[in-house]
């Protein structure tokens, strides 16, 4: 496992484009394009300059396999918030989320002195919800959308 800093920009770049193209998995016709993925890639190479930001990666044999994205909440600075979580499908049940959310709590705790780490999961999830689960989280709140 490594933490990503401002030069890891091959690694920022494939974070970008995997973030970008998860809603796909539960909102039809989620659409993205190069210009978003740049733009994205742009935004979180910037954060990597702060102290407030986590972002590490697990690789094999030189390519990411999984990764998470965090930050302290600019609101609540009790809380972090995961923004992105993802391992590739040919390594999923391997433990490799939880290594990288163990992680994530060591750097919360210890760095930032957080008291709470927030995560939104889709309901369609159910490999995430359980690992969720499994590591103490609870759920709070059902967020509920009727399309028109």
């Amino acid at each position: 496992m490594k933490r990503l800093g401002p030069e890891d920009q091959e690694a920022v770049y494939f974070i970008a484009k995997i973030h970008e193209g998860i809603p796909a998995a539960w909102i039809d016709n989620h659409q993205t394009s190069e210009e978003s993925i740049r733009s994205l890639c742009a935004d979180l190479q910037d954060r990597l300059y702060s102290y407030t930001n986590y972002v590490a990666v697990i690789r094999l044999e030189q390519r990411v396999i999984s990764y998470i994205w965090a930050e302290l909440n600019e609101e609540d600075w009790k809380q972090i918030d995961i923004i992105s979580l993802w391992t590739d499908e040919r390594y999923r049940g391997q433990g490799f989320a939880k290594q990288l959310k163990v992680g994530l709590e060591r750097w919360a705790k210890q760095e930032m002195h957080a008291t709470r780490i927030y995560t939104t999961v889709s309901s369609r999830n159910k490999e995430m919800i359980r690992l969720n689960e499994s590591l103490g989280y609870e759920t709070r709140y059902y967020r509920m959308v009727k399309e028109l």
